[in-house]
């Protein structure tokens, strides 16, 4: 185990071009740094610009350490359970198993009854992260997903975010932040949109999700879900590379982006964590907890927001995430196509350029 310098332990795994790391308490993975091949490396992770220590009293476990990936069941505040997304996200996991390019942990919720298994795997050449968590000894209808918050930096931006053909976009329908608590908000509650270009603000204007950061002073929530019932695929552009998760729709129907740009003057963020993009792949009804998503409110667009679990199945969720550095000149990425051997993917930008990427992506199916 290994103290990280910001209050954290934890443990680091290290193969091929990727060297990550993944706290103790909450599972939360980051710092990673990816090796680009060219001599430069990526490191596109969010760590919280502050310690344990400036946190107010009862402040969750999950904000102590907030940081890159963590695994969210239920996903929100549900009244299931004591803790804001869930054990996972909060309650510390013990070692299970490690080798040269795997980590396993485990966590049993003393709550719900739950045991969770999370792995981590890593490829001799692939610039991935394969990460699968099993679910068991819980029954009933819940919400759940992947958390990643990314960082980008203050010289660079607004940096392009692209994802597939969207058939359901929509602002969180409720108030995202307590103007009372100096919290800002500025897109338009409840607003439907189906593309990322065109948003409603809530002062009548419209404002675009593909690039960022924008928005400063403000912290907003979307969710949107593509129109490919199969394949997801978010990409997130910065200087000399790209970060993209993808899943399968089946698992994680649906993506909140959590846009954080200083609008929460409260403890312990004090307009501090500014330029972070959360890309939430979920089974949800935002972050709206169990009940409500258990009650199947987008059953109308084809959206299921929650799963049934028993106790009697072993469920697994898988997802992956990966860096990959962009040749000058290639601009963004606006489509993504599977290879028929499973172990690449096929990105276009505008121009009909492609690019390969390996990666193992059969895994998710």
């Amino acid at each position: 185990m290994k103290e990280d310098g910001n209050g954290q332990d934890g443990w680091t795994l290290k193969h091929g071009p990727v060297d990550l790391a993944i706290t103790r308490t909450g599972g939360q993975m980051a710092p990673v740094q990816f090796d680009l091949g060219n001599g430069q490396s990526a490191s596109p992770y969010s760590v919280a610009p502050w310690s344990p220590e400036e946190c107010p009293e009862g402040t969750p476990a999950l904000l102590k350490a907030l940081r890159g990936d963590f695994f969210c069941f239920p996903f929100g505040v549900s009244e299931l359970t004591p803790h804001p997304h869930g054990a996972p996200a909060n309650l510390d996991w013990d070692l299970a198993e490690q080798t040269e390019n795997r980590l396993v942990l485990a966590l049993h919720d003393p709550v719900t009854g739950a045991d969770f298994r999370k792995e981590l795997s890593l490829n001799d050449s692939h610039r991935a992260i394969y990460i699968r968590h099993t679910v068991e000894n819980i029954s009933g209808q819940f919400n759940y997903g992947h958390h990643p918050i990314l960082e980008f930096p203050e010289d660079a931006g607004p940096c392009a975010v692209r994802t597939g053909p969207i058939k359901f976009g929509q602002v969180y329908p409720g108030a995202f932040e307590n103007p009372v608590d100096g919290g800002v908000s500025v897109l338009k509650q409840g607003a439907r949109f189906d593309s990322l270009e065109e948003v409603p603000l809530a002062s009548g204007d419209m404002t675009s999700l593909a690039s960022y950061p924008n928005r400063p002073g403000s912290e907003d929530l979307v969710m949107f879900s593509p129109a490919d019932p199969e394949f997801g695929w978010t990409a997130v552009h910065f200087p000399g590379f790209f970060w993209m998760a993808i899943r399968s729709c089946r698992e994680l129907p649906s993506t909140l982006f959590w846009l954080s740009n200083g609008g929460r003057p409260y403890a312990p963020w004090s307009s501090r964590h500014v330029r972070r993009l959360g890309i939430e792949d979920v089974c949800s009804h935002f972050h709206d907890g169990a009940e409500i998503s258990g009650e199947d409110r987008l059953a109308s667009e084809g959206i299921p927001t929650s799963r049934a679990f028993d106790t009697g199945t072993s469920t697994s969720i898988h997802h992956i995430q990966l860096v990959h550095p962009l040749e000058e000149g290639f601009g963004t990425v606006e489509s993504v196509e599977r290879d028929s051997t499973g172990e690449s993917l096929l990105l276009s930008n505008s121009n009909g350029q492609t690019e390969r990427v390996p990666v193992h992506w059969k895994f998710l199916f």
